[in-house]
C-alpha cells in the first residue's frame, strides 16, 4: 500500500509542475485588449425585433472576449507542447502515472491472491 501511495503523490508532484509549466505559457502570451465601448443607454427594441442592440451588443462582446481567451489559451498550449522542457515533464508525468498504476495494481492482485 505504500508504494503505491508514494507513486500516486509523484503522480501528483508531476502533473503539477507539467501544470505550472503550461501556466508559464499562459501568462507569458499578449493578453487581448480589454477596453469595451458603452452601448447607449436606453436603448428599447422595437416590438418583434427581438433583444435591445445593447443587449445583443453586450453578447457580442462577451462572445469576443471569450473567444479572445480560449484562441490565447490553445495558443499558450501549443506554444508549451513545442518547448522541450514541457515535453520532458510530460513524459515524465505520464511515466510516474504508469508506475503509479502498476503499483497500485499489484497491490490489488496481491490482496486478491492472498484471499
Amino acid at each position: 500500500m505504500a508504494e503505491s501511495k508514494a507513486a500516486w503523490d509523484k503522480v501528483g508532484e508531476d502533473f503539477r509542475a507539467l501544470g505550472r509549466q503550461i501556466k508559464q505559457h499562459y501568462d507569458q502570451r499578449p493578453r487581448p485588449g480589454t477596453e469595451m465601448e458603452e452601448a447607449p443607454e436606453g436603448q428599447q427594441s422595437q416590438a418583434g425585433q427581438g433583444p435591445p442592440a445593447s443587449d445583443r451588443r453586450k453578447v457580442d462582446d462577451a462572445l469576443e472576449k471569450l473567444r479572445d481567451s480560449l484562441d490565447q489559451a490553445f495558443s499558450a498550449l501549443g506554444d508549451a507542447v513545442r518547448d522541450p522542457q514541457v515535453g520532458e515533464q510530460t513524459k515524465k508525468a505520464a511515466g510516474s502515472l504508469s508506475d503509479a498504476l502498476n503499483a497500485t495494481f499489484s497491490e490489488a492482485s496481491e490482496r486478491f491472491r492472498r484471499r
